[in-house]
Protein backbone atom coordinates (compact mmCIF):
# COMPACT_ATOMS: atom_id res chain seq x y z
CA UNK A 1 0.00 0.00 0.00
CA UNK A 2 2.82 2.68 1.06
CA UNK A 3 4.73 1.61 -2.26
CA UNK A 4 1.38 2.62 -4.30
CA UNK A 5 0.59 5.54 -2.55
CA UNK A 6 4.41 6.62 -2.98
CA UNK A 7 3.70 5.95 -7.20
CA UNK A 8 0.57 8.51 -6.85
CA UNK A 9 2.38 11.13 -5.26
CA UNK A 10 5.14 11.25 -7.54
CA UNK A 11 3.00 10.80 -10.98
CA UNK A 12 0.74 13.86 -9.12
CA UNK A 13 3.38 16.08 -8.54
CA UNK A 14 4.92 15.28 -12.13
CA UNK A 15 0.95 16.42 -13.29
CA UNK A 16 1.43 19.79 -11.39
CA UNK A 17 4.79 19.98 -12.84
CA UNK A 18 3.61 19.56 -16.58
CA UNK A 19 0.15 20.99 -16.08
CA UNK A 20 -1.75 17.60 -16.78
CA UNK A 21 -4.62 16.30 -16.50
CA UNK A 22 -4.33 13.21 -13.78
CA UNK A 23 -6.81 11.26 -14.32
CA UNK A 24 -5.59 11.03 -18.35
CA UNK A 25 -3.25 8.23 -16.93
CA UNK A 26 -6.48 6.06 -17.58
CA UNK A 27 -6.64 6.55 -21.22
CA UNK A 28 -3.26 5.95 -21.88
CA UNK A 29 -4.39 2.54 -23.41
CA UNK A 30 -7.93 3.60 -24.25
CA UNK A 31 -7.85 2.25 -27.88
CA UNK A 32 -7.36 -1.17 -26.78
CA UNK A 33 -10.47 -0.84 -24.35
CA UNK A 34 -13.66 -3.08 -25.24
CA UNK A 35 -16.44 -0.26 -24.77
CA UNK A 36 -18.81 -3.25 -25.42
CA UNK A 37 -17.63 -5.36 -22.40
CA UNK A 38 -15.94 -2.63 -20.23
CA UNK A 39 -12.97 -4.74 -19.62
CA UNK A 40 -9.61 -4.81 -21.36
CA UNK A 41 -10.57 -8.12 -22.77
CA UNK A 42 -8.21 -11.18 -22.78
CA UNK A 43 -10.18 -12.33 -25.48
CA UNK A 44 -9.12 -9.11 -27.32
CA UNK A 45 -5.11 -8.96 -26.87
CA UNK A 46 -5.12 -12.92 -27.42
CA UNK A 47 -6.63 -12.46 -30.86
CA UNK A 48 -2.97 -9.70 -31.76
CA UNK A 49 -1.06 -11.76 -29.54
CA UNK A 50 2.08 -13.02 -32.60
CA UNK A 51 0.95 -16.78 -32.92
CA UNK A 52 4.84 -17.83 -32.00
CA UNK A 53 4.04 -16.62 -28.41
CA UNK A 54 0.62 -17.50 -28.01
CA UNK A 55 -0.73 -20.05 -25.75
CA UNK A 56 -4.25 -22.00 -26.60
CA UNK A 57 -7.50 -19.91 -25.54
CA UNK A 58 -11.07 -20.10 -25.61
CA UNK A 59 -14.34 -19.06 -23.60
CA UNK A 60 -14.98 -22.26 -21.09
CA UNK A 61 -18.45 -24.22 -22.22
CA UNK A 62 -19.78 -26.96 -20.78
CA UNK A 63 -19.53 -28.62 -24.34
CA UNK A 64 -15.96 -28.86 -24.61
CA UNK A 65 -13.13 -30.15 -22.65
CA UNK A 66 -9.35 -29.42 -22.74
CA UNK A 67 -6.90 -31.69 -24.88
CA UNK A 68 -4.68 -32.02 -21.78
CA UNK A 69 -4.12 -30.92 -18.44
CA UNK A 70 -3.39 -28.92 -16.74
CA UNK A 71 -4.69 -26.24 -17.54
CA UNK A 72 -5.69 -22.64 -16.03
CA UNK A 73 -8.72 -21.37 -15.97
CA UNK A 74 -9.43 -17.36 -15.55
CA UNK A 75 -11.77 -14.39 -15.47
CA UNK A 76 -11.92 -12.46 -18.50
CA UNK A 77 -11.75 -9.31 -17.02
CA UNK A 78 -9.05 -9.99 -13.90
CA UNK A 79 -5.98 -9.12 -12.98
CA UNK A 80 -3.35 -9.47 -10.93
CA UNK A 81 -3.91 -13.37 -10.86
CA UNK A 82 -8.07 -12.54 -9.34
CA UNK A 83 -10.38 -15.63 -9.61
CA UNK A 84 -7.36 -17.83 -11.67
CA UNK A 85 -6.79 -21.49 -10.78
CA UNK A 86 -5.20 -24.63 -12.29
CA UNK A 87 -7.07 -27.41 -13.18
CA UNK A 88 -5.42 -30.53 -13.02
CA UNK A 89 -8.41 -33.09 -14.16
CA UNK A 90 -11.99 -33.13 -15.21
CA UNK A 91 -13.27 -32.91 -11.33
CA UNK A 92 -11.51 -29.97 -10.47
CA UNK A 93 -12.88 -28.48 -13.64
CA UNK A 94 -16.59 -29.82 -13.06
CA UNK A 95 -16.26 -28.31 -9.48
CA UNK A 96 -15.03 -25.35 -10.73
CA UNK A 97 -18.05 -25.26 -13.20
CA UNK A 98 -20.38 -25.72 -10.71
CA UNK A 99 -18.67 -23.20 -8.37
CA UNK A 100 -20.99 -19.76 -7.18
CA UNK A 101 -18.38 -17.88 -8.86
CA UNK A 102 -18.95 -19.81 -12.74
CA UNK A 103 -21.98 -18.53 -13.29
CA UNK A 104 -21.02 -14.99 -12.91
CA UNK A 105 -17.89 -14.85 -15.19
CA UNK A 106 -16.38 -15.44 -18.34
CA UNK A 107 -13.98 -18.06 -17.55
CA UNK A 108 -11.27 -18.59 -20.20
CA UNK A 109 -9.28 -21.78 -20.08
CA UNK A 110 -5.61 -21.71 -21.28
CA UNK A 111 -2.96 -24.02 -21.91
CA UNK A 112 -0.38 -24.27 -19.39
CA UNK A 113 3.35 -22.61 -20.31
CA UNK A 114 5.73 -24.97 -20.62
CA UNK A 115 9.20 -22.55 -19.58
CA UNK A 116 10.55 -23.27 -16.37
CA UNK A 117 10.88 -19.69 -15.66
CA UNK A 118 8.52 -16.68 -15.55
CA UNK A 119 9.76 -13.29 -16.60
CA UNK A 120 7.96 -10.14 -15.99
CA UNK A 121 8.44 -6.85 -18.68
CA UNK A 122 7.71 -3.59 -17.25
CA UNK A 123 7.43 -1.15 -20.39
CA UNK A 124 6.44 2.41 -20.93
CA UNK A 125 6.45 3.99 -24.12
CA UNK A 126 8.78 7.38 -24.77
CA UNK A 127 7.02 10.24 -24.38
CA UNK A 128 8.62 12.07 -27.31
CA UNK A 129 10.37 9.50 -29.54
CA UNK A 130 7.57 7.11 -29.94
CA UNK A 131 9.09 4.34 -31.57
CA UNK A 132 11.65 3.75 -28.57
CA UNK A 133 10.76 2.85 -24.38
CA UNK A 134 11.01 5.68 -22.14
CA UNK A 135 11.66 2.68 -19.13
CA UNK A 136 12.23 -1.19 -19.06
CA UNK A 137 12.53 -2.83 -16.22
CA UNK A 138 12.65 -6.88 -16.01
CA UNK A 139 11.76 -9.37 -13.12
CA UNK A 140 12.10 -13.12 -12.56
CA UNK A 141 9.80 -14.73 -10.71
CA UNK A 142 10.42 -16.94 -7.15
CA UNK A 143 8.18 -19.48 -6.10
CA UNK A 144 8.98 -21.44 -3.30
CA UNK A 145 6.54 -23.43 -3.57
CA UNK A 146 6.89 -27.27 -4.91
CA UNK A 147 3.81 -26.94 -7.05
CA UNK A 148 4.94 -27.17 -10.32
CA UNK A 149 2.27 -24.99 -12.34
CA UNK A 150 2.17 -22.23 -9.68
CA UNK A 151 -0.43 -18.95 -10.24
CA UNK A 152 1.94 -16.53 -8.85
CA UNK A 153 0.78 -13.11 -8.39
CA UNK A 154 1.17 -10.44 -5.49
CA UNK A 155 -1.26 -11.71 -3.71
CA UNK A 156 0.55 -15.52 -3.28
CA UNK A 157 2.60 -15.24 -0.68
CA UNK A 158 5.09 -18.12 -2.24
CA UNK A 159 5.77 -15.59 -4.79
CA UNK A 160 8.41 -13.19 -4.49
CA UNK A 161 10.82 -11.34 -7.48
CA UNK A 162 14.25 -10.69 -8.68
CA UNK A 163 14.81 -7.98 -10.63
CA UNK A 164 17.66 -8.75 -13.43
CA UNK A 165 16.96 -5.44 -15.34
CA UNK A 166 20.90 -5.16 -14.84
CA UNK A 167 21.77 -9.00 -16.98
CA UNK A 168 20.63 -7.32 -20.26
CA UNK A 169 22.72 -4.83 -22.54
CA UNK A 170 20.99 -2.24 -24.24
CA UNK A 171 21.10 -4.10 -27.23
CA UNK A 172 19.35 -6.80 -25.56
CA UNK A 173 16.71 -4.36 -24.53
CA UNK A 174 16.11 -2.98 -27.62
CA UNK A 175 15.36 -6.21 -29.53
CA UNK A 176 13.33 -7.02 -26.58
CA UNK A 177 11.23 -3.88 -26.83
CA UNK A 178 11.25 -4.53 -30.82
CA UNK A 179 9.84 -7.82 -30.13
CA UNK A 180 6.87 -7.22 -27.56
CA UNK A 181 6.02 -3.90 -29.87
CA UNK A 182 4.73 -6.21 -32.54
CA UNK A 183 1.96 -7.37 -30.13
CA UNK A 184 0.32 -3.79 -29.92
CA UNK A 185 1.31 0.05 -29.74
CA UNK A 186 0.88 0.09 -25.95
CA UNK A 187 1.81 2.97 -24.31
CA UNK A 188 2.14 1.24 -20.44
CA UNK A 189 2.17 -2.58 -20.54
CA UNK A 190 3.31 -5.13 -18.02
CA UNK A 191 4.16 -8.75 -20.15
CA UNK A 192 4.57 -12.45 -18.30
CA UNK A 193 6.54 -14.42 -20.48
CA UNK A 194 7.47 -17.88 -19.67
CA UNK A 195 10.78 -19.15 -21.26
CA UNK A 196 13.61 -21.82 -20.13
CA UNK A 197 15.95 -19.82 -19.62
CA UNK A 198 17.18 -16.20 -20.39
CA UNK A 199 19.01 -16.93 -23.14
CA UNK A 200 16.25 -18.45 -24.73
CA UNK A 201 14.20 -15.45 -23.70
CA UNK A 202 16.82 -13.67 -25.86
CA UNK A 203 16.23 -16.02 -28.99
CA UNK A 204 12.84 -15.21 -28.55
CA UNK A 205 11.84 -18.65 -27.49
CA UNK A 206 8.91 -17.42 -25.02
CA UNK A 207 5.38 -17.64 -24.64
CA UNK A 208 2.98 -15.18 -23.23
CA UNK A 209 0.94 -15.58 -20.22
CA UNK A 210 -0.71 -12.46 -19.87
CA UNK A 211 -0.57 -8.76 -20.35
CA UNK A 212 -1.87 -5.99 -18.24
CA UNK A 213 -2.59 -2.75 -19.29
CA UNK A 214 -4.40 -1.18 -16.78
CA UNK A 215 -2.43 0.30 -13.67
CA UNK A 216 0.70 -1.75 -14.15
CA UNK A 217 3.60 -1.30 -11.38
CA UNK A 218 7.08 -2.16 -12.23
CA UNK A 219 7.65 -5.08 -10.19
CA UNK A 220 11.39 -4.83 -9.81
CA UNK A 221 9.94 -2.41 -7.15
CA UNK A 222 8.93 -5.27 -5.18
CA UNK A 223 12.30 -7.12 -5.75
CA UNK A 224 14.40 -8.21 -2.43
CA UNK A 225 18.14 -7.69 -4.66
CA UNK A 226 17.49 -3.80 -5.15
CA UNK A 227 18.40 -1.15 -2.97
CA UNK A 228 16.19 1.74 -2.29
CA UNK A 229 17.90 3.94 -4.36
CA UNK A 230 17.71 1.88 -7.49
CA UNK A 231 13.88 1.22 -6.71
CA UNK A 232 13.83 4.75 -6.17
CA UNK A 233 15.08 5.83 -9.25
CA UNK A 234 12.88 3.39 -11.08
CA UNK A 235 9.79 5.12 -9.37
CA UNK A 236 10.57 8.89 -10.36
CA UNK A 237 11.39 7.63 -14.13
CA UNK A 238 8.52 6.08 -14.28
CA UNK A 239 5.72 8.27 -12.83
CA UNK A 240 7.65 11.13 -14.28
CA UNK A 241 7.46 9.60 -17.95
CA UNK A 242 4.14 9.07 -17.39
CA UNK A 243 2.99 12.22 -16.82
CA UNK A 244 4.34 13.48 -20.14
CA UNK A 245 2.30 10.80 -21.70
CA UNK A 246 -0.97 11.65 -19.81
CA UNK A 247 -0.18 15.26 -20.75
CA UNK A 248 -0.24 14.82 -24.73
CA UNK A 249 -3.90 13.57 -24.39
CA UNK A 250 -4.83 16.92 -22.18
CA UNK A 251 -6.81 18.16 -25.31
CA UNK A 252 -8.33 15.07 -26.56
CA UNK A 253 -11.60 13.65 -25.79
CA UNK A 254 -11.85 10.97 -23.25
CA UNK A 255 -12.99 7.77 -24.91
CA UNK A 256 -14.58 5.74 -22.12
CA UNK A 257 -14.68 5.63 -18.41
CA UNK A 258 -12.45 2.92 -17.90
CA UNK A 259 -11.41 3.99 -14.68
CA UNK A 260 -15.06 3.64 -13.05
CA UNK A 261 -15.74 0.46 -14.90
CA UNK A 262 -11.99 -1.10 -13.65
CA UNK A 263 -12.74 -0.07 -10.18
CA UNK A 264 -16.11 -2.15 -9.67
CA UNK A 265 -14.03 -4.68 -11.49
CA UNK A 266 -11.59 -4.41 -8.67
CA UNK A 267 -14.06 -4.70 -6.51
CA UNK A 268 -15.95 -7.58 -7.97
CA UNK A 269 -11.94 -9.41 -7.79
CA UNK A 270 -12.09 -8.69 -3.88
CA UNK A 271 -15.44 -10.34 -3.34
CA UNK A 272 -14.53 -12.90 -5.20
CA UNK A 273 -11.28 -13.76 -3.71
CA UNK A 274 -13.56 -13.38 0.00
CA UNK A 275 -15.81 -15.99 -1.47
CA UNK A 276 -13.01 -18.30 -3.22
CA UNK A 277 -11.41 -17.98 0.89
CA UNK A 278 -14.20 -19.16 2.34
CA UNK A 279 -14.58 -21.90 0.08
CA UNK A 280 -11.76 -23.28 0.45
CA UNK A 281 -11.61 -23.16 3.88
CA UNK A 282 -15.53 -25.43 4.08
CA UNK A 283 -13.86 -27.73 1.43
CA UNK A 284 -10.69 -28.23 3.91
CA UNK A 285 -13.04 -28.07 6.91
CA UNK A 286 -15.40 -31.18 5.34
CA UNK A 287 -12.04 -33.19 4.38
CA UNK A 288 -11.05 -32.96 8.12
CA UNK A 289 -14.77 -33.84 9.63
CA UNK A 290 -14.25 -36.96 7.01
CA UNK A 291 -11.11 -37.74 8.02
Amino acid sequence: MFLRCLLVLHYLFFCCRYLTIPWRYFQLNARYFNDRKKIFSKQDLDAITPPEWRLAQYLDQADILPLRYPVFAKPEWGQNSAGVCCIRNLAQLKQLRSSVNYQQLHYLIQEAATGSIEFEVFIVKHPQQTTQYAVLSITQVVNDSEDKFPINGIYNKATSYADITAQFSPTMKAKLWRELSRMGDFTIARYSLKSDSLAALMQLQFKLVEVNLFVPMPLSLLSNNLSIWPKYQLLVSTTNNLAQLARQLNRKPACQHIFLHKLLASRHAHQIRTVNHNENNKAANLQMDQS
